[in-house]
């Protein structure tokens, strides 16, 4: 297990030098490249899921890895290959765009900074002391800045700079709430296994209610803005609408998921000390504004990417209330729900990569008639809108309801309405902008279908992923078995 875990970690870092140093050049072989060293770090990941036994963590001295953990590695490896496998055809558009054609170099830089925020990304997912996971996750920040700022337009630097500042205050206070919990732990248990969640876990009676209460105030506060809850969202639309396509499903599907996972263990960890009523509150609370901030902004969008950001929001809304509800049906919806939404947001936003490819242009106002003009793109366009919608037989469909019931199910009843209510105005500014791109009168001929035979197929099958983690999971014994365990770390024994 250990050297497998190595070998996941060595193969982008190696990647990317070998791309920064030129030696790969800038054309076919830097694209094959890539792709094959994403293939070969998901077929480690398959190799682990082979030797790994939901019930049975791997743990060693610097390397943890359990359900919880291995349930999300899953989700970002499955968009860190998809991402890989379409991202020559979306790169090879884009070269005819200013900022690639005056330097093509800068491809290399792409591929070289996508492989590192990978990387860091799994950082994220196995290492076993909170300490060591604030900086892997203040890395992501850093390196997905970059990607960020990549077309380095007035736009995208000024999309990087909120990103950054917004980001490194959050990250800032997670930091603080991270210092207090460590003094908690030295005040009650000694310096001992410092900030060890393994250790802070079998022992979190024992902490200072008071300390923790308040440590755990920063952290949420703090990796809340990192996973882009309102009202600390503010560099969310703004980096997800001037990344590169590709980097903006990853910041959604991959990167949000991580953050909540971050949340996930700092939970686990405070709950049997500040109890879940007060962890229930905050997150609900949180959850509420999160969906209700984001429906008027849904309403009233122009841009295309940016209206597929508020819809991240409304999407981390449903999570964050997930969590607050903190039952067995709830968790395992939410767990569910970062698949599907993953999934299905990758889709989005590359698809809308391609419209503005196919278009030249983000307005939505100007892109009407896609079904007769690129039915390709506005077939994809459809599924991921009926997905994201929560609209059967797509995936979200099954974990929005489940979250949404069990609201109603532990007496939410008031919040449970206000939610549905909320979801209702998204998916009718959602719709009517959705539909008027596909079907309205087209006033701008676009340059032309630009799907090719490697983009269809990822897409089709992230989409038929997501009706399968939805629809067929109790159906498929590993993934039932991984999720159950999952939960069950979440709750803590409590369910």
């Amino acid at each position: 297990m250990l050297e497998l875990i190595y070998i996941l970690f060595a193969l982008p870092p190696v990647f990317a030098v070998l791309t920064v140093s030129g030696v790969l050049g800038s054309g076919n072989v830097l694209h094959w490249l890539n792709r094959l060293t994403a293939t070969a770090a998901g077929g480690v990941v398959v190799l682990l899921a082979q030797r790994f036994t939901p019930g049975q963590p791997f743990n060693s001295e610097y390397v943890y890895l359990d359900a919880l953990s291995f349930w999300v590695l899953l989700i970002v490896t499955t968009l860190y290959v998809a991402a890989a496998w379409a991202s020559k055809s979306y790169l090879l558009h884009e070269r005819n765009r200013e900022y690639l054609s005056r330097s093509p170099e800068r491809l290399g830089r792409y591929y070289a900074l996508f492989q590192m925020f990978a990387w860091t990304m799994f950082l994220v997912l196995v290492v076993k002391n909170l300490g060591l996971m604030w900086v892997a996750i203040e890395a992501t920040t850093l390196v997905s800045a970059f990607l960020v700022a990549f077309k380095f337009n007035r736009g995208a630097l000024e999309a990087t700079w909120k990103y950054v500042m917004v980001c490194t205050v959050g990250i800032c206070l997670a930091l603080l709430g991270t210092m207090i919990l460590y003094y908690a732990q030295i005040s009650a248990l000694g310096a001992e296994k410092a900030l060890s969640w393994l250790w802070l876990t079998e022992h979190a009676a024992m902490l200072n209610p008071s300390l923790t209460k308040l440590a755990f105030l920063f952290i949420f506060i703090g990796y809340g803005t990192k996973i882009g809850m309102a009202p600390m969202h503010t560099w969310l639309p703004d980096a997800y609408a001037e990344a590169p396509s590709l980097t903006s499903g990853l910041l959604s599907g991959a990167l949000c998921t991580c953050a909540i996972y971050v949340l996930l263990r700092n939970i686990i960890v405070v709950m049997p000390t500040v109890g879940v009523d007060f962890i229930s509150t905050l997150c609900l609370s949180f959850a509420a504004l999160t969906i209700a901030i984001a429906v008027p902004f849904v309403v009233v969008q122009r841009d295309v990417k940016r209206m597929l950001a508020y819809s991240s929001m409304e999407n981390i809304g449903l999570m964050i209330a997930g969590i607050g509800v903190f039952s067995q049906i709830s968790i395992g919806a939410t767990l569910v729900h970062m698949f599907n939404h993953a999934l299905i947001k990758f889709v989005l936003f590359y698809i809308a990569g391609t419209i503005v490819q196919e278009y030249q242009t983000k307005n939505m106002m100007r892109i009407h008639g896609m079904i007769g003009d690129v039915p390709h793109t506005a077939t994809f366009w459809l599924l991921g809108i009926i997905g994201i919608l929560g609209m059967p037989p797509l995936g979200l469909f099954f974990s929005k309801f489940y979250i949404l019931y069990s609201l109603f199910l532990s007496g939410h009843y008031l919040l449970g309405c206000i939610i549905i209510v909320l979801l209702a105005g998204i998916l009718i500014g959602i719709l009517y902008h959705a539909m008027r791109m596909l079907c309205d009168k087209a006033k701008r001929k676009p340059v032309g279908d630009l799907l090719d035979c490697v983009d269809t197929p990822i897409m089709a099958v992230l989409l038929l992923g997501s009706i399968v983690i939805g629809a067929g999971i109790s159906q498929i014994p590993y993934l039932e078995d991984l999720l159950a365990q999952a939960v069950r770390i979440v709750g803590g024994g409590q369910f």
